[in-house]
This record gives C-alpha cells, sequence and structure tokens, in this order.
C-alpha cells in the first residue's frame, strides 16, 4: 500500500515554498502526498505535473488541522522558511496546532519540519509553547543558526542551510548585459511601510542607470499573493514601452521561471530565494535584505556578497555593476552538501512510518 504523507506548506504560488514541495515530491514518487488548500489553483501547475500530489480543498488553519484524524496520513511534512512568527497566519503554532503534534507522537506517527527559521516573537507564552512543540515534534532543521541557538538543548533541533541551496537547477547560458531584479511590496511589510515610496524611486533610478548604460533589465515577481506584481506594475508605468525592460511572472509553472531567471548575468535580489537561486546560478549578486533572516544566512554561510538593508536605503544610491558578486562554485559545493541535511530525518521518518 503506498504511503500517505501530508504536507503543510504556504501554498500561495509562492516560487520558493513551490520548489521546496516540488523536490519533496520527486524525491519520493512512490509516496502519496496530500494538501490542503482553499484555492486548488495555487497548485495547479504541481499537480499537473506530478501525479503524486492530491490536493484537498479546504481552509488551511490551525482550527482545521486539529480537528483532523492524525491517523488519515502516515507522516506529516511542514516545509517552510518563517512559518514560526507570532501573530503569523496560515499555520502558526497555537495551542491546537501543538496539540496535534502531540497526538502524532503519542500515536507514533512522525511530524517533521523542514527549512524554517524562526521569529520575529513577542512574548514569553509563545516561545514556550515553540519549545514544547518542537519536543513532541519528530525533527526540526532550522536553516539559520540564530534560530537553531534558540532551541539547540533540544535533542531533535538540527541545523543546516536552506534546503533549496540542492535544488538541482542545472547550467544556464547567462543573457549578456542582462540584469534580473527580483522585487517586493514593501506596503505589506509594517516595519518598511515609510520607505516604500523611496524604494520605488531607488529602484527608477537604478534601472534607468543600467539601461543607460546599455543592459537589459528583467523584473522578476516571486510571488503574486505577496503583490510583487503591484510593485512591477508601478515600475511598468513609470518607466514607459522599452523593449530593454520586460517583466516576468511566476505564475506557477517553476521551470519555466527558473530556466530564464538563471541566465541573468547580474541580479538585485530582494526575495530570499532569489538570493538562494543566484547563488546556485553562479550569477553576480547584490542583495537587498527586508528581514533578518536573509543576513543572518549571509553570515551563517560566510557569503562574500554585498548587502543593502531596505532601512537604510537611499533613493539616489546607484549600485554600480562592478560591485555585484557572485560566491564561489567550490563553497557552492560544500553548501549544497549541508543543506541536504535538511530532510536527513525526514528520509529516516519516512522509511520507518508504518506500512
Amino acid at each position: 500500500m503506498n504511503k500517505k504523507i501530508f504536507i503543510m506548506a504556504y501554498s500561495r504560488k509562492n516560487l520558493g515554498d513551490d520548489i521546496f514541495i516540488k523536490m519533496i515530491l520527486e524525491k519520493y514518487p512512490n509516496f502519496q502526498f496530500y494538501m490542503k488548500i482553499p484555492d486548488e489553483n495555487f497548485l495547479e501547475w504541481l499537480t499537473m505535473k506530478y501525479k503524486n500530489l492530491h490536493v484537498l480543498k479546504g481552509e488551511d488553519t490551525d482550527e482545521e488541522l486539529y480537528k483532523s484524524n492524525v491517523e488519515d496520513y502516515d507522516a506529516y511534512i511542514y516545509v517552510g522558511g518563517s512559518i514560526f512568527m507570532e501573530g503569523g497566519k496560515v499555520y502558526n503554532l497555537s495551542p491546537k496546532f501543538y496539540d496535534f503534534v502531540k497526538r502524532c507522537k503519542e500515536k507514533n506517527i512522525p511530524f517533521c519540519y523542514i527549512s524554517s527559521n524562526y521569529g520575529p516573537y513577542k512574548t514569553k507564552e509563545y516561545f514556550e509553547l515553540s519549545r514544547k512543540n518542537f519536543k513532541a515534534c519528530t525533527d526540526i532543521c532550522f536553516r539559520d543558526k540564530y534560530s537553531y541557538n534558540l532551541f539547540q538543548d533540544i535533542p531533535n533541533v538540527r541545523y543546516a542551510p536552506d534546503y533549496a541551496f540542492s535544488y538541482n537547477l542545472g547550467p544556464q547560458e547567462k543573457i549578456e548585459k542582462s540584469v534580473g531584479i527580483s522585487v517586493i511590496d514593501l506596503n505589506i511589510r509594517d516595519y518598511l511601510k515609510d520607505k516604500s515610496s523611496i524604494y520605488y524611486k531607488w529602484l527608477l533610478n537604478n534601472i534607468n542607470a543600467y539601461i543607460k548604460e546599455g543592459y537589459s533589465i528583467y523584473l522578476y515577481s516571486f510571488c503574486e499573493h505577496e503583490k510583487d506584481e503591484e510593485t512591477i506594475d508601478y515600475l511598468m508605468k513609470k518607466l514607459g514601452k522599452n523593449e530593454n525592460i520586460k517583466d516576468v511572472r511566476y505564475r506557477g509553472n517553476i521551470d519555466e521561471f527558473l530556466e530564464l531567471y538563471a541566465k541573468m548575468e547580474y541580479t538585485i535580489c530582494s526575495k530570499f530565494h532569489a538570493m538562494v537561486l543566484s547563488c546556485i546560478a553562479n550569477q553576480k549578486m547584490y542583495v537587498t535584505s527586508y528581514s533578518n533572516k536573509i543576513s543572518n544566512v549571509i553570515d551563517d554561510l560566510n557569503l562574500d556578497i554585498p548587502l543593502l538593508n531596505l532601512k537604510d536605503i537611499k533613493e539616489n544610491d546607484i549600485i554600480e555593476l562592478k560591485d555585484f558578486k557572485s560566491v564561489k562554485r567550490e563553497q557552492m559545493e560544500i553548501i549544497r552538501t549541508k543543506a541536504k541535511e535538511q530532510e536527513k530525518m525526514l528520509v529516516k521518518s519516512l522509511e520507518q512510518c508504518k506500512e
């Protein structure tokens, strides 16, 4: 009988999370995976390509998970980055969520977390609930050392680089004189709202500077749901018609999107997984950080790449292309090997879960 595995993830056509799901589906083609989402279109491309993924329509909330029978599945996988934010949405580690994980432990059903980071959190109550959750789960592998250090005394807490660092992107010939820019919407991030206007002007000034130097610009949206496309729409309207400016919007087809992204010669990375993918693709890059989760990983892995915190952005600062840097291939191979440890305990758990 095929093993039934339930996956929890941020399923909103967000490129980074969809890559996580794709990697798991390819790793275990003989297992049957199930996900519950409110809109089937969020996983349309993945379900068309991978017959071992089954979508259950419904709300992906703590409440819905709490009402479930843990014995309906042979194992549970929660894969995602910023899934432990106090006050966050979707599965956000409420007492009911902890109760579900505890029930899994009582029934000896694996529950594994893959490639997450912890925080921000505000209260001692949330932190202590997190500790109880991590003690109850089968395995949790953080993707940054800050998160790991908070809980390293718990035996089943581990650290490895982000799971996507082990993604097989494949070699792509670069488009000469191309600059790819992954954009974000600062208006949905309360701590950066006041920088939104400056960010737009900064982007426009840099884009115009590169065009004057004869470069083609590719604007990348990694997630429509997080309003990346609204930033692109604004920029395209301001820039007007220009054959040297193209917009590339992720709508679920991972292979098509990454084939073009990997061809960029230079990249400005505002998304976490834009940085990861640019490292894999051996691109000359410059990182603009909206969160400590980005700077933490750069420090953890000793990545010699330039970083600009969006809190410090000034509209007239032009990033010169000579200042972009790529990560050495030898270093990337070490990181890729270590990143595979994200799924080390998952492999064991799935092999041992009930028939």
